[in-house]
């Protein structure tokens, strides 16, 4: 697994994917941008809570679930966040994944996604009009379960319109190095 200590890797962390180039990852990618996500928060596409070690609970085609990171997603570059502070680490981080995780077995919010591009020629004034908890999309479902627990990390943004990219480009988190010690790796993002 790369070197990676699964130790590491706690319940609550916010694991970021990369973009693959593909046609829907190159279309999250352009809205970032053009709504003002900073580099290289833009060019994150999928988001996830991690439950600990290789697994992490995520909304995705057909269904949220909770995958083995190692096997489900073979190929993509990823990164893994921490809220700051210890009383989030100490006290809340395995709250907000089981909360994630019992949001497991619900559709994939595709019409949350097709909600962005709408409001783009139809202001909605700060909501996603086709979002629904019902179906949630993956930084919806992160975003809702971070803020369930009493941790906002996009101020001022409506849970259904949280993208990938607010997530990562949020100031509330910083990069966790889960490489073993006896690696000495510095970069921070990962090749499954």
């Amino acid at each position: 697994m790369n070197g990676i200590d699964l130790d590491k890797i706690k319940m609550g962390m916010l694991v970021c994917f990369k973009s693959d180039g593909g046609w829907v990852n190159n279309r999250i990618v352009n809205y970032q941008k053009r709504i003002g996500i900073p580099s290289p928060a833009c060019y994150i596409t999928h988001v996830g809570v991690s439950a600990g070690g290789p697994y992490m609970i995520s909304a995705r085609l057909p269904r949220s679930k909770v995958d083995n990171i190692f096997e489900q997603y073979q190929g993509r570059i990823i990164s893994f966040l921490y809220w700051k502070g210890d009383y989030f680490r100490n006290e809340k981080r395995k709250n907000v994944a089981f909360w994630a995780a019992t949001r497991s077995n619900l559709p994939y919010g595709i019409l949350g996604l097709i909600g962005f591009w709408i409001r783009e020629w139809i202001p909605f004034w700060g909501i996603n009009p086709l979002s629904t908890r019902k179906a949630p999309f993956c930084s919806m479902l992160v975003a809702w379960a971070f803020r369930r627990e009493g941790f906002d990390p996009t101020p001022g943004v409506s849970t259904g319109l949280v993208t990938p990219g607010h997530l990562a480009a949020s100031r509330s988190f910083e990069t966790v190095n889960v490489y073993r010690e006896d690696q000495g790796a510095t970069d921070l993002f990962l090749r499954l």
